[in-house]
């Protein structure tokens, strides 16, 4: 991948103008088509989509909150309330010029809206009218009460005020108009509030209220905000002006929304500004490059471009609320121009640095975009395209740095700027040798796996807003007022036409008014018992036909004409009633209502595109909204919105679908890091760091008492993709360090820790700021990037070095996972068992002779023998020997390299009695059973434990001895010690050889893990004791029968170890390394192991070595692993090649040198062995024996004292003549 970079780095470098050219005209083409970008700012596209929201979403598309700003006027003095309302007449002119600003004012009612509101309902009185009214005119049309209503009908027009009530009498002399303005009430902001000089006032006239409904909309701040600081400045000029009597404030969604946009403007100046000044400035003096910034900024700003120009041509439509937080989250691309420049200010080789830095970069893109692109499972279109920008901008922006900042930035030559700054000195302290500060952040990870699953998240998006103080009084205020503060509850009826939606809203309005009386709603504000569909407007009007009837109409016109008389009206005075009673009633159209001001129907009902919705305000008490809700929404087809509620399920939602977000997310990243590391060890160690952030960050903020919130969720979304871009850039630095022992730690820190200082700056800084949502975000940000860099600094280099790169230097292979869970499984299984056999065993044994205890031992035998069956991956076999039934007792010796030899024994036989060390007679898991049985321990001496070994060999049991004494490193069979033979002599017995085939890979010595491998036990032929051929003393026996088992063992070993054999333990030693070695390694056993096979065959045994090589070692692995007793000089002049070959644990096992040049051979050299073309023979002065050429086609090897001794197209051995 790297070289495809490094093409376009010398392509660019040669056509410098060409490419700044191409590079504008890109630029200017993407500004072109990104001007032409549909972007859709309707809020409601982060609401997540199901059916139900859907239909919600369509609603609250067309909703009026009426999000009024709440004028209160108090009065100070103890004098008369006229005072509130000069005040507010005062204000109300004052205002005028900001009509721009206003769509109305409420609170004052004038004449000509009453007499209008007046006439209207008693011109289509029928309409207003419901069953409790007619029983109430039926009572008013008894002849006593006429005569009453006639009576107090004279003494209002003889009053001073008849000039008003003159009108209204004769339209109505019985006042039924009365009834039907009543059903206005239900318009009415509350039952606390009177009318009095025509202004709103509270029962006790000491409060006035005005309520101005804006033109902009709440979230419309920038409008709103001149808007309301004049408000505010009119306001304190009248307050001056009536200081002592009366007092204006404020309340209402508009004024908070404009204290929280200023609020965040003053947080942003006061914090980001200074902040960002001081990353600048911190880059400038890092860098030493005034354009440091630029070049930092410069592959985001492209990349943005680049994802617009793509966005364009798939997306029709862009919701800009995701571009919005798109740009926030993108912030981290920046770091792929730090990382870049941090190593390129400490290796200035173009081409080294693309090697080290390109697979990192897009890995770490990689993961982030496809998280990003894991946002399309979540149900909301913003966020789906926030997922699809975010995604292209970051894989884009690593392309982009990888292809801009080399180009930009050039740095010094090496040795000109050591770790002389403090950023550099931070990063070169080795965190991960701090035991101190492992140990606490072990402790603080612990603490936080018991509380991480129990932060919080606050679903009140309210508790995120900055109110001040002086609104947060005015709000207490009118919450003493009246419950025009409680919660309120918007109920919307909705239809496919006028008719549908109001003939619903009207069924849900007798519904409301049902539960008011029953106490379950505190009030409600509807116009269903108003404005009815035109088929309930019939019924009214048939009713009111139905109920007058001619002799009804005549007999209460002659009442009042009889009653009038008696107080000299005329006959005439009751003519407007009796046009009220002849006249012919019809159904209004929408258009009649909205005529009359006072009824505000645009308050209540919209209209877009043919659906119709009909609103109502209910105040309930808290305790019972959820009923409520449930309630409206199961009987009637309408739906409940709960502002606050709304926010809360809708951020719950968004919650559970960031969870399955995550879930998806982790899923998607390690899929990824597989797909470029290729080895599932290693992604989880990747994401090792990642998830114990996201467990850290959670449990210090339960263990703090805070809670997430959408915003920080957002943030945590950062913090976790910074996360994982620190654990892919130390994997790639511990993975170097792993392949070539070099330590390039500090430089990956060193670029982590710029990553950090820009986050912290950035977005940390803000926990100054005193706005909630930024705070909260700061903090999260904070503990989040603070967890990131201490757990991937510290605990990652620390479990990486342990589980990996330490054991290569003990000279330990690397493990996998499932080779590491199934040997520890295994010894559970030995170890369980063992303890089980131990306990109960050891009585039987002190209680047993003869067939019982052989049986005894047959079942601990099969025992041994299924633990090594429990590792499905190691192949057993016994080859048997048909001439031995192990009836008759022997000395077995047996050689010894792995623990496993004592188990693999008892697959030949149970028969046996052990000479063991003091560690086996002393376990805790066997020492018991083996004391039992009679094992014998050698540190007591064999003088000491003749007679009980006599004993044991009467019972007709063999006696194993490992004759080396101690187990080998490796495959070879070390000098015989006299022991075991010197009890053959003493005790008469046969010596009977086992070959034990496989242990020294399976589990090699000093080892815990059970490798993949195959265990060969072969049962040799029986060496009498009468046999001379062998010695004739103890002594004697111990060279020769030597000499003899590592015969037989070598011809085993030729039948057993195939070109395969060693394939395994070849590539383990390549385990973990970098990609690009492992792969050739890989490719170059696969293509030429027969060769090398073949090679084993030309090189003597204990043959010293000196190879010319180009390679990785595996050779020189190889050879040693097939014969341990070589020792090899390995000449790799590529100094990453050397150290790689170096840097493996087999180096550690075998007798394998890598040097620089010849001088550092200090032995005879037996063959010299060349694989590297570019060698030349002459460098040589004095040649070997033998000289084998591997591989080398342009090698001519031409000499009169060497013959040929084979040849093959790849293979040429050349020997002294």
């Amino acid at each position: 991948m790297h070289r495809f970079f490094i093409f376009l780095y010398y392509l660019i470098s040669k056509n410098k103008i060409l490419s700044v050219f191409t590079a504008l005209g890109i630029a200017v083409l993407c500004l072109f088509f990104a001007s032409k970008i549909n972007f859709e700012e309707d809020i409601n596209q982060i609401i997540p989509k199901n059916e139900k929201s859907d239909l919600t979403a369509k609603v609250l598309k067309q909703l009026n909150f009426s999000d009024k700003i709440i004028v209160i006027i108090e009065n100070k003095s103890s004098e008369d309330s006229f005072q509130l309302s000069e005040t507010a007449d005062t204000f109300l002119k004052k205002i005028e010029p900001l009509q721009k600003y206003i769509g109305s004012v409420q609170g004052k009612v004038n004449d000509n809206e009453i007499s209008e509101t007046f006439d209207f309902v008693s011109q289509n009185l029928p309409l207003f009218l419901n069953e409790n009214d007619y029983k109430e005119i039926d009572r008013k049309l008894q002849k006593d009460s006429i005569a009453k209503q006639v009576e107090d009908n004279y003494i209002s027009l003889v009053s001073p005020t008849s000039l008003v009530t003159k009108e209204f009498i004769k339209k109505d002399p019985l006042g039924l108009t009365f009834l039907g303005i009543k059903k206005l009430n239900a318009l009415n902001i509350s039952k606390d509030f009177k009318l009095e000089d025509s202004y709103i006032v509270t029962k006790d006239g000491k409060n006035l209220l005005l309520f101005i409904d804006p033109k902009n909309k709440s979230n419309d701040t920038k409008a709103n905000e001149t808007f309301v600081d004049q408000l505010n400045s009119i306001k304190d000029g009248i307050n001056k002006q009536f200081k002592g009597k009366t007092e204006i404030s404020y309340f209402g969604s508009p004024v908070i929304a404009v204290a929280n946009a200023k609020q965040i403007k003053k947080d942003i100046q006061n914090t980001v500004v200074i902040s960002m000044t001081v990353l600048l400035v911190l880059l400038i003096y890092y860098f030493r490059n005034v354009f440091t910034p630029i070049i930092v900024f410069l592959p985001t700003l492209f990349s943005v471009l680049l994802a617009l120009l793509v966005l364009y041509f798939i997306k029709d439509k862009i919701s800009a609320i995701s571009l919005s937080v798109g740009a926030i989250l993108i912030g981290i691309t920046i770091d792929y121009a730090l990382h870049i420049l941090t190593h390129y200010k400490h290796n200035n080789n173009i081409e080294e640095l693309y090697k080290e830095i390109t697979q990192p970069i897009i890995l770490s893109s990689a993961t982030t975009a496809v998280s990003f692109l894991c946002l399309v499972f979540v149900r909301s279109e913003a966020l789906k395209d926030l997922g699809l920008f975010a995604a292209i901008t970051v894989i884009l922006s690593s392309v982009t740095a990888l292809i801009i900042v080399p180009q930009l930035y050039k740095p010094k030559e090496k040795g000109e700027h050591l770790n002389t700054n403090f950023i550099d000195k931070i990063g070169s302290y080795p965190y991960e040798k701090n035991k101190p500060l492992i140990i606490g952040c072990s402790i603080i990870i612990l603490a936080c796996l018991f509380g991480f699953r129990h932060v919080g998240f606050n679903e009140d998006i309210g508790d995120l807003n900055y109110i001040p103080k002086e609104l947060k009084i005015s709000e207490a205020k009118l919450q003493k007022l009246s419950d025009i503060t409680s919660k309120s509850i918007y109920t919307i009826s909705y239809g496919n036409s006028e008719e549908e939606a109001l003939t619903r809203n009207s069924e849900l309005s007798s519904f409301l008014e049902k539960e008011k009386k029953e106490g379950k709603i505190l009030s409600y504000n509807s116009i269903g018992s108003v404005v009815l569909s035109e088929k309930d407007q019939q019924k009214k009007i048939e009713k009111w036909n139905r109920f007058w009837t001619d002799s009804k109409k005549n007999q209460t016109l002659s009442e009042l004409i009889s009653n009038g008389n008696k107080f000299g009206f005329n006959s005439s005075a009751f003519d407007g009633f009796n046009e009220v009673l002849q006249k012919n009633y019809s159904a209004l159209s929408l258009k009649d209502y909205q005529r009359v001001k006072a009824l505000q129907i645009s308050e209540f009902m919209s209209n877009e595109k043919g659906f119709y919705t009909v609103s109502n305000v209910v105040k309930v008490d808290e305790k019972k909204r959820d009923t409520f809700i449930k309630d409206i929404e199961k009987k009637h087809d309408a739906i409940a919105i709960d502002r606050q509620q709304m926010n809360e399920n809708f951020l719950g939602l968004l919650k559970r679908d960031f969870n399955t977000l995550i879930n998806y997310s982790l899923l998607a990243i390690v899929l990824t890091i597989i797909v470029f590391f290729r080895n599932f060890e290693l992604t989880i160690l990747t994401m090792f760091p990642i998830v114990l952030t996201g467990v850290v960050t959670a449990g210090i903020l339960y263990f703090l008492g805070l809670e997430l919130n959408i915003f920080s969720t957002v943030v945590c979304t950062l913090v976790f993709g910074v996360g994982d871009d620190f654990s892919i850039f130390l994997t790639q630095a511990m993975q170097k360090e792993h392949t070539t022992g070099k330590n390039e730690l500090p430089t990956y820190r060193t670029s982590i820790i710029l990553a950090v200082f820009t986050t912290i700056l950035s977005i940390g800084s803000l926990i100054f700021a005193k706005h909630p949502a930024l705070h909260s975000l700061a903090l999260v940000a904070l503990i989040g990037m603070f967890s990131v860099i201490i757990i991937t600094s510290t605990l990652y280099p620390f479990w990486f070095r342990f589980l990996i790169t330490n054991r290569a230097k003990k000279g330990l292979s690397p493990i996998t996972l499932r080779v590491f869970f199934v040997s520890i499984c295994s010894f559970l299984y030995y170890g369980l068992g063992g303890l089980i056999f131990s306990a109960f065993g050891s009585f039987f044994v002190k209680n047993s002779q003869g067939k019982t205890l052989n049986i005894i031992k047959l079942i601990l035998a099969k025992f041994l023998t299924s633990v090594l069956y429990s590792n499905p991956f190691v192949k057993k076999k016994v080859i048997k020997n048909p001439s031995e039934d192990f009836n008759k007792p022997a000395v077995i010796i047996a050689n010894h390299t792995s623990f496993l030899d004592t188990l693999a024994i008892a697959m030949a036989t149970h028969k046996i009695i052990y000479l063991v060390n003091d560690w086996v007679y002393d376990s805790p898991v066997f020492g018991k059973l083996v004391k039992a049985l009679g094992f014998y321990p050698v540190s007591q001496g064999i003088e000491n434990g003749m007679d009980k070994l006599k004993e044991k060999i009467a019972q007709g049991y063999s006696l194993v001895v490992f004759p080396e004494a101690e187990r080998s490193y490796t495959n070879d069979v070390k000098r015989f010690h006299k022991g075991a033979f010197y009890l053959a002599e003493q005790f008469g017995l046969d010596i009977l050889p086992l070959y034990i085939h496989g242990n020294s890979e399976v589990l090699p010595k000093g080892d815990f893990i059970i490798y993949d491998g195959s265990i060969t036990v072969k049962v040799g032929n029986r060496i009498s004791k009468d046999d001379t051929s062998f010695g004739k003393n103890y002594s004697e026996r111990t060279k020769k029968i030597n000499a003899y088992f590592r015969k037989e063992f070598a011809k085993l070993r030729e039948k057993i170890e195939d070109e395969n054999y060693f394939k395994k333990k070849l590539f383990l030693s390549y385990l973990y390394k970098d990609s690009e070695v492992v792969k050739e390694v890989k490719e170059d056993f696969n293509t030429n192991k027969s060769l090398y096979f073949e090679l084993n065959k030309h090189i003597p045994n204990d043959a010293n070595i000196l190879h010319i090589a180009n390679d990785f070692g595996q050779k020189d692995a190889l050879l040693t692993l097939y014969q341990a007793g070589r020792r090899v000089f390995s000449l790799i002049k590529n100094d990453d090649k050397r150290a790689t070959a170096a840097h493996s644990y087999l180096a550690k096992r075998r007798k394998i040198q890598y040097i620089k040049d010849l001088s550092e051979v200090n032995k005879k050299i037996d063959v010299l062995l060349v694989s590297d073309n570019n060698f030349a023979m002459d460098d040589i002065q004095e040649l070997p024996e033998k000289i084998i050429f591997v591989n080398t086609k342009n090698t001519s090897f031409k000499s009169d004292n060497y013959a040929l001794e084979f040849s093959s197209e790849s293979l040429k051995v050349f020997k002294t003549k």
